[in-house]
């Protein structure tokens, strides 16, 4: 703080170029001998500037202050704001503006620097007394900080201050307001309400730029405004209001409750602030009820009210900050706990699998390893931590494997497949892999889980099974070309020669003209059930397939098939090679019959079309009719043979079979198969039998 005396007397005449920007000029050179680091310039300069425009600001009304001493120094709460931000080093930028604004105020220079003295170690002290606190926070969430910054910052450390100033201004023979002691009071007060008002509203103020939404920026604004109006109506002796009373003043306590329940610190710092700034330019107007015929009565009660307010929202705000505070404290316990247990019961679940559990950084290196792992593999945890994946995956496989984790990293779901790893001994493993995406908070991918399934027994059965089903149908081939011979070589030509027989007989009858006719009915009936055997002779083992190929065997199939049952197929066949594996051809051949018997039996449609096609090495067969159409599933259910007896045909040539109807919207049937594979034992395995 700064005094004049206040007799015209002792009253001193400005400098030319007492300004911001005079003072600055004029400071320019002493910023060349003080002893900091370049880097270290920018917070002096800080500091500086900030010192002398809140001085300057506090020197403004002249009308309320005596000797140049008022109720507010912002100044101060600049000073301790410098020290608590950037630490003891801004001391030579504190002491420097505050003999500027000393000076220039105007008063001798032997008196500015005591003041400048006094200001400079007394935030020094009170920087040194809060930092006593633990964790102190100059934001002032725990209500011990707020506590601390108004009883050390806003009480003790003035006193230092007020004393040493106070004691400067006496010793040049600067006076006051009515004496010493109320000099000393205003000087206290003032540096104590600078406290109060300025340095929470540095630490805190970002946090009202930092809002976003529009409510909140709404709720702001209406808190101003709102805010502003009552303190023109408080203290603007506005000529409705008749009545004065000081004690209304305090009728502006529940909106920096308001800022300080909704804004925190930086709302209850910014409502005062706001309040002490219009309290006191209009109490230098001559305005309001503290603008009295005492100049002391009228700087106390209005530091009296700044304080009461600043003391209010402080405490409120510091109260629910640190409220708020432990609640997201107890609540990120819970949380904590909570994931703990998680964690715990999956490390349980994990340890406790028959699966193989592990995880992958992105890079493909393992990061955990479960002990089904270490049964199913072989390899100890110690051996496989820090390693690639890619020492389970045969080298086969690998361009499937990197293709499944491109996929799992651009986002898509990997379901479940089938493929084969290798153990510690090189050993293959058949198993079922479970691929699942491991991301971090923000969404983005940190590796993956990998649970893989044992399911070498579970191929076994089925090859076991396969291996069955295989015999049963080469049984059957062979059986088919069996009784398609017996019908042919032998009862087809025993019914033949009996045919011929009845014929000479009937030729030899001219006596009986009525037995003659009957024999050559039979004669007629026996040419039929020849014809019907040859067919069914043809249907069992077809000769046109091994010598003409199966384009002609079925078109031939289909005509035969046609006249039988009364139903028209059209059959087409294009970009087949000439030459196809017998095994091939007979599974297909096989596809077609069990496929056309169904249709005929159960579609009631009275057209079919029939496809056949070579595309890129792979054979499609196709049928499908128009009919009533079924249900798929419920079909593979059923006790029919049909469509479990194509799948495993076509499985014995490597082949895939899909099946689309629905009820009243016809059936599809889609056979494929690839000609560059070839069965491990093929239909071409049956040997004619006797």
């Amino acid at each position: 703080m700064d005094a004049t005396p206040v007799s015209d007397q002792c009253l001193m005449t400005p400098p030319e170029g007492s300004s911001v920007r005079a003072m600055l000029a004029r400071t320019a050179a002493i910023g060349r001998w003080l002893p900091i680091a370049p880097t270290s310039l920018l917070p002096l300069a800080t500091v500086f500037i900030a010192y002398v425009i809140a001085g300057e600001l506090g020197q403004a009304t002249t009308k309320i202050r005596s000797g140049n001493l008022g109720p507010v120094w912002p100044a101060y709460g600049i000073a301790l704001a410098g020290f608590l931000r950037y630490g003891y080093r801004v001391w030579p930028a504190i002491a420097t503006s505050a003999f500027l604004v000393a000076y220039f105020s105007p008063v001798p220079a032997l008196t500015a620097a005591g003041q400048a003295a006094g200001a400079t170690l007394g935030a020094a002290t009170g920087t040194l007394l809060l930092r006593r606190i633990a964790h102190f926070d100059p934001a002032l969430l725990r209500l011990r900080d707020a506590l601390g910054l108004i009883v050390l910052g806003g009480v003790v450390s003035p006193l230092i201050s007020a004393t040493i100033g106070m004691f400067s201004l006496y010793a040049a023979g600067l006076q006051a307001y009515s004496g010493l002691g109320s000099a000393w009071l205003i000087y206290w007060l003032g540096d104590g309400t600078g406290v109060l008002l300025v340095t929470p509203l540095v630490f805190t103020l970002r946090n009202l730029w930092d809002i976003r939404s529009p409510a909140r920026i709404a709720e702001l604004a209406a808190l101003a405004v709102l805010l502003t109006a009552a303190c023109v109506l408080m203290f603007g002796d506005l000529p409705f209001l008749a009545v004065r009373l000081r004690v209304l003043a305090f009728a502006v306590l529940p909106f920096v409750m308001w800022g300080a329940i909704s804004f925190g610190i930086a709302g209850a710092a910014l409502s005062v602030f706001l309040i002490a700034t219009i309290a006191t330019v209009l109490t230098a107007l001559g305005l309001g009820s503290f603008a009295g015929p005492s100049p002391f009565v009228n700087a106390v009660l209005l530091d009296v009210l700044f304080v009461v307010l600043s003391v209010s929202g402080l405490t409120l705000a510091a109260v629910i900050a640190e409220r708020e505070r432990a609640e997201a404290e107890r609540e990120q316990l819970v949380r904590e706990r909570i994931a703990a247990d998680a964690r715990l019961r999956l490390t349980a679940i994990v340890e406790s699998s028959n699966d193989a559990i592990l995880s992958v950084n992105p890079d493909g290196v393992i990061q955990s390893w479960n002990a089904a792992a270490q049964r199913i593999f072989g390899y100890s945890e110690a051996e496989v931590i820090g390693q690639p994946s890619t020492m389970l995956i045969p080298p086969e496989a690998l361009d499937d494997e990197q293709e499944m984790f491109r996929r799992l990293k651009a986002g898509e779901r990997v379901e479940t497949y089938e493929t084969i790893r290798v153990g510690k001994e090189g050993t293959p493993v058949d198993v079922s892999v479970t691929l699942s995406a491991l991301t971090d908070a923000e969404g983005r991918l940190t590796g993956a889980s990998t649970i893989l399934r044992d399911i070498t027994t579970q191929k076994q059965a089925e090859a076991a099974l396969t291996g069955l089903n295989r015999k049963l149908i080469l049984a059957q081939e062979q059986e088919r070309s069996r009784l398609a011979r017996e019908l042919h070589d032998d009862i087809g030509q025993r019914l033949a020669l009996l045919s011929f027989g009845l014929t000479g007989v009937a030729q030899g009858l001219t006596d009986s003209p009525q037995v003659r006719t009957q024999i050559l009915e039979l004669e007629k009936q026996s040419t039929t059930i020849a014809a019907d055997l040859q067919a069914l002779s043809h249907g069992l083992h077809s000769s046109k397939l091994e010598l003409l190929g199966l384009g002609t065997a079925m078109r031939s199939f289909c005509e035969e098939f046609s006249r039988q049952h009364q139903v028209r197929v059209h059959f087409k066949v294009h970009d087949l090679a000439e030459s196809l594996p017998h095994y091939i051809s007979l599974s297909l051949f096989r596809v077609l019959q069990e496929a056309l018997h169904n249709s005929a039996k159960h579609s009631g449609a009275e057209h079919v079309e029939v496809d056949l096609w070579g595309l890129h090495g792979v054979v499609h067969l196709r049928v499908r009719d128009h009919g009533v159409g079924f249900n798929v599933e419920a079909s593979k259910l059923g006790q029919g043979l049909g469509l479990a007896s194509m799948e495993e045909r076509l499985k014995l040539v490597n082949g895939e079979l899909a099946i689309e109807s629905q009820p009243d919207r016809g059936t599809t049937i889609d056979a494929r198969v690839r000609l560059s594979e070839s069965p491990s034992t093929s239909v071409d395995d049956v040997q004619p039998t006797a």
